[in-house]
């Protein structure tokens, strides 16, 4: 039930707005010289939406969101009757179209869905925002200045607040402006607007009624060619465009971000496949125990036949009893989901509402599952049952069969090759968690805190802000940047050789910094110098590039430093001179090869971004101490921080989480594989109690019996063993090659899930063949 409503709550993502079927998003792919598909990028440039609207008529609207990327948090103020200031930080708040309701079904709780963001200096908040802001009482009409670059500091007015449902859309916005607001606007006023350059803009198209998706993408092709082709060629490099539908980019993993991060058909599959397992490893169980316990039911078969039941009634029967027996589970699975849910949520990150059991999709899909599992568990128990001979029965002389006796090892050995198989994918998941957390990143992470700078005066305040910071003896060195290793960063350029021509411009993702970052961060530099206040110059057309960057424009190190860099600034060549080069360093999680990036250093102390490298492992008082200064440097400010390991760990989110639920419910299908084989263990043995009374008296040890009755359990595990290290190694093999840095599949790990597996198998078995082994031998030979 669990796994259920999890993958149920990821794959209705946007199913819910009124226009979901016709619902896209425009995509991009870079395509290389011949042609062939090498990226996949979620956002265009601004021209696109207009000229797609206007060359097709069966578009019916289309909207863009900017989704602020270069503000990781926004300031929000209200200005209050006594002059005084309330900041709230706020993030995730986006520039959209004024056509963007149109598109988008958002149930608005107070204003006008039609008018809300026809005024440019206009704010829809969520209902969480609003009362955050204003408390319980109407947002409507209420003035909010914010105080950053996606307000410019100007005031807007609340036109609308809505219902927060981004728990099931891969918008998770906290409140929209018009794209006209803010530094947005500004881009899109005074900048020239190109089809090959400045892609930011997420792109949505609704189509009409009855228009096919198929055939418009058909003309997609000679729309690039038209509107695109040259700008594109001026730029260097080419690139298609398709359309996804908006209900299925939560789980476009193709693209690692789209708004918000993707999820991963893989892990819902993964998921699922577990439930199945686990529902399978208790239907074997019952399976194997039912078979086993034939003989104390072939009377009642036998009289039954003898009675006039045909062998389609006591199918019935058996089946009847197996799915009462599936169905009385139902209520004790009920309350464990009730009391696990909690817990559940908090490993997957997820709000899933015990309220959602009362829908009518979830009861009938539980009811399903419920008849499913009882027809399952009890389907091989009924057919043979069902097929035993009164005649021999009732004269006593019925035996488990070979086919049942060899079935019943069978099902063990699936039991096991789904529990090797679990353990092994567990402990790799964990090694590979573990090596993405422990491996070296090219920097110091440790004890580094992250201050956002979220409005322009805390912005302002930068120089006088690290002064005072350092004056404190908790703070060893402060620095400033654009964006830090971890966090996405949009800023590129596209550079190449003075020798070369724009065909060959690689992009070079960008970080403005300020003289004091590459020091305290800790990059390792390979060539020439760091940026230095010694050196004015350094503010215009110096830049220090990584080795991927070297790689990527064919730059050997030896002639590195002082070699020149162009880059077109529309319609005007510049260029940068390289004088240093760092040895490359993680700045996105390790799914992704280092790719070339470079450092520029910031013409003002204009940063979103204070970085403080603490001395002290107490880090408490030194958070304290920072609060401190920050309140008498910007007393209208909240004071707000972060851990840059911890937001790099962020990165590898989805992976932390899939450890945990494999991990958890790995060991939820050995204690069942563990109560089956404890059950099948003990009726072996009772089976078996008259032999091992005769050989206790002819001699036989306690060891030995015991060794006898295992045995034949023993062999069932190796050869589960056998058949799952290969599976296994296969699976996760495919797996890990989706990270760019990963651990090597070595054999110790399949080993080690072998023998943990045939350790606990062991214990089980090893309990009831003692015991067995015990027993007076003269209460065993009395036995009937």
């Amino acid at each position: 039930m669990l796994l259920w409503l999890y993958i149920r709550s990821e794959s209705v993502f946007d199913k819910h707005h009124q226009f979901a079927d016709n619902l896209y998003l425009v995509n991009s792919e870079v395509l290389s010289s011949e042609g062939i598909g090498e990226e996949e990028y979620s956002m265009l440039s601004a021209p696109f939406a207009e000229a797609l609207k206007t060359e097709y008529p069966e578009i019916a609207e289309v909207a863009r969101m900017m989704a602020a990327p270069i503000e990781s948090k926004i300031a929000l103020q209200v200005i209050e009757e006594s002059k005084s200031i309330q900041s709230f930080y706020e993030s995730k708040g986006y520039h959209v179209d004024t056509t963007f309701f149109k598109l988008f079904s958002y149930h608005f709780l107070e204003g006008d869905l039609s008018m809300a963001l026809r005024d440019p200096h206009s704010i829809v908040l969520s209902e969480e925002v609003a009362i955050k802001i204003f408390g319980n009482v109407p947002a409507l009409n209420k003035i909010i200045r914010i105080n950053s670059a996606t307000g410019n500091g100007q005031d807007f007015t609340v036109t609308g607040v809505y219902r927060d449902e981004s728990y099931r859309s891969h918008i998770d916005a906290r409140f929209f402006v018009p794209i006209t607001a803010g530094w947005v606007g500004d881009f899109l006023r005074y900048r020239d607007q190109n089809f090959s350059s400045n892609n930011i803009f997420y792109t949505y198209l609704r189509l009409h009624p009855g228009s096919n998706s198929q055939d418009l993408e058909q003309k997609l092709p000679a729309f690039m060619k038209k509107y695109a082709g040259d700008d594109l060629k001026t730029a260097g490099f080419n690139k298609r465009i398709f359309l996804t539908k908006v209900p299925g980019l939560h789980l476009y993993d193709a693209i690692n971000t789209i708004v918000t991060p993707t999820s991963s058909n893989t892990y819902l599959n993964a998921l699922g496949t577990i439930g199945l397992f686990i529902l399978l490893l208790t239907c074997i169980n019952f399976m194997n125990l039912s078979t086993a316990r034939a003989t104390k039911r072939a009377i009642e078969v036998g009289v039954r036949k003898v009675m006039g039941a045909s062998r389609g009634i006591l199918i019935r029967q058996f089946l009847g009893e197996s799915i009462v027996i599936s169905s009385l589970s139902v209520v004790p699975a009920i309350l464990l989901l009730l009391l696990f849910i909690g817990l559940f949520n908090q490993l997957t990150g997820k709000t899933l509402d015990v309220s959602e059991l009362l829908e009518p999709e979830v009861i009938f899909a539980f009811a399903f599952l419920l008849i499913f599992t009882g027809f399952l568990a009890g389907s091989y128990p009924a057919f043979y049952l069902s097929v035993f001979n009164p005649a021999k029965v009732l004269k006593g002389r019925f035996a488990n069969t070979i086919s049942a006796n060899t079935l019943r090892r069978g099902l063990v050995i699936l039991q096991f090759v789904i529990s090797v198989g679990l353990v092994s994918s567990t402990v790799i998941i964990f090694k590979q968690t573990e090596f993405m957390n422990d491996k070296p990143l090219g920097f110091v992470g440790d004890q580094q805190i992250i201050v956002p700078l979220s409005s322009n005066e805390a912005r302002k305040s930068y120089e006088v802000l690290r002064n005072e910071i350092l004056q404190g003896n908790q703070v060893d060195g402060v620095a400033g940047a654009m964006f830090y290793p971890g966090i996405y960063n949009p800023q590129s350029l596209t550079l190449y050789r003075p020798d070369q021509t724009v065909d060959d411009i690689q992009a070079v993702t960008i970080n403005q910094i300020d003289t004091y970052f590459l020091d305290m961060m800790g990059f390792e530099l390979e060539a020439g110098r760091v940026f230095s206040k010694a050196f004015p110059a350094d503010t215009s057309n110096r830049i220090i590039v990584n080795e991927a960057t070297l790689a990527s424009l064919a730059i050997p190190l030896e002639r590195a430093i002082g070699q020149r860099l162009n880059f077109d600034n529309q319609g005007v060549t510049n260029s940068y001179e390289i004088i240093g080069v760092v040895k490359d360093f993680h700045f996105e999680g390790l799914h992704y090869q280092i790719q070339p990036y470079a450092f520029l250093l910031h013409s003002s102390s204009n940063f979103n971004y204070v970085v403080a490298h603490i001395n002290t492992a107490f880090i408490d008082d030194a958070i304290i101490f920072l609060e401190q200064i920050w309140k008498e440097v910007n007393p209208n400010e909240p004071f707000e921080y972060g851990f840059l390991k911890e937001d790099f760990r962020k990165n590898h989110l989805a992976e932390d989480r899939i450890l945990h639920i494999i991990g958890y419910f790995t060991i939820i299908s050995i204690v069942i594989s563990c109560l089956g084989l404890f059950g099948l263990s003990a009726f072996a043995a009772q089976q078996r109690t008259k032999e091992i009374g005769i050989r206790k008296v002819l001699g036989a040890s306690v060891l030995g019996v015991t060794t006898m009755l295992s045995k034949d359990f023993v062999k069932l595990m190796f050869i589960a063993i056998i058949i799952a290290t290969p599976v296994a190694w296969y699976i996760m093999s495919r797996w890990l090659e989706t990270f760019a840095y990963r651990i090597d599949l070595s054999w110790w790990i399949f080993a080690l899930a072998g023998l943990l597996s045939v350790v606990i198998g062991l214990a089980t078995i090893s309990f009831q063949a003692f015991r067995a082994a015990m027993t007076n031998p003269n209460v065993s030979l009395r036995t009937e």
